[in-house]
């Protein structure tokens, strides 16, 4: 399990600039107090003299050491407690010179001691919704807000209803071991509600998603082997490869080339050699993708994934 490298980087370099703000105000603040109190200078220049201090009379040692360490320390309390008083009377909060970090726990550094903090594990699940292409689709389909009350017929509530249950059970245990996922059904019966909701699940526990139209895939592939060349930046297509869990929609509204047949392949084919895990979407039945697509295609699809059946009638429809 990984988060995505790119993301990772990006939340990092945003809680370091938010770190380093808050620190430089903290040191403006100081610096203007310094200003209006010279006294409060002199106090802190002693304060930080303090830790020389006790190291300089660890190294001497000497029997009255103790005491003399002791007595450091003491002058210590005093100097913050003098330091305390000033800033007051100068009616300034305490907290007017310390950095105001946006998270305590871990002072913006996103680890507390050398565990991973949860504001830093949060923000890794907000970035990873807004890089893996689901957009604002998450925050509204849920598996707590999949609703069975469309499935009308006692076959398609079943098959519903299983397809929620094994969704479900697929994202709260993902792993690199989990298999594939075969979504097929008429549009409109929640395939894509289900598959948003483990995107949504499996990037909660840290797991690097991508979720795309099986168009846009297509379209980034055909960048590279055409227009590549004439860049520097990175492969469009390498996402799609390299990603824990990927989640391609509407499978079967692609148009069917040489290319796209033999993009298709390389990228299932090379999933399931690498042990990456994919769910696939298609309005396309079982017996229209074999007759849409070649054998060594279909023959990973309908042999590799885990089928899930929808029937029924168009929610969309229903709820108009």
């Amino acid at each position: 399990m990984g988060y995505n490298i790119a993301n990772y980087r990006r939340v990092q370099a945003t809680m370091d600039e938010r770190r380093r703000r808050a620190i430089e105000l903290a040191e403006l603040h100081t610096a203007e107090l310094h200003t209006k109190c010279p006294e409060l200078g002199e106090i802190d220049a002693a304060i930080r003299s303090v830790g020389m201090r006790l190291f300089r009379e660890a190294l001497a040692g000497g029997d009255d050491l103790a005491d003399r360490i002791a007595a450091i320390k003491a002058e210590h309390e005093g100097l913050r407690t003098a330091r305390a008083d000033l800033i007051t009377s100068l009616g300034y909060p305490l907290s007017y010179t310390e950095p105001q970090y946006a998270c305590a726990l871990c002072e913006d550094t996103g680890f507390v001691e050398s565990r991973m903090c949860e504001c830093m594990r949060a923000a890794l699940v907000e970035e990873g919704i807004r890089s893996s292409g689901i957009g604002r689709l998450i925050q509204s389909q849920r598996f707590e807000n999949f609703s069975l009350d469309y499935y009308r017929e006692p076959l398609d509530r079943e098959r519903a209803s299983y397809a929620l249950a094994r969704c479900r059970q697929y994202a709260e245990n993902f792993s690199p071991q989990s298999g594939n996922l075969l979504l097929i059904g008429p549009t409109g019966l929640g395939k894509t509600h289900l598959s948003t909701a483990v995107a949504r699940t499996v990037l909660e526990r840290g797991y690097d998603v991508v979720y795309e139209t099986i168009q846009n895939i297509l379209s980034d592939f055909e960048y590279d082997r055409f227009k590549s060349g004439y860049s520097d930046a990175a492969p469009r297509g390498d996402r799609y490869l390299a990603c824990e869990l990927l989640i391609i929609d509407d499978l079967g509204t692609e148009q069917l080339t040489q290319f796209t047949l033999a993009t298709l392949y390389h990228l299932l084919n090379t999933r399931l050699n690498h042990g990456k895990q994919t769910v696939i979407n298609t309005n396309v039945t079982g017996e229209e993708l074999q007759a849409r697509y070649e054998s060594r295609i279909t023959s990973r699809l309908l042999g590799e994934y885990d089928v899930l059946l929808f029937s029924g009638n168009d929610i969309r429809m229903q709820k108009l």
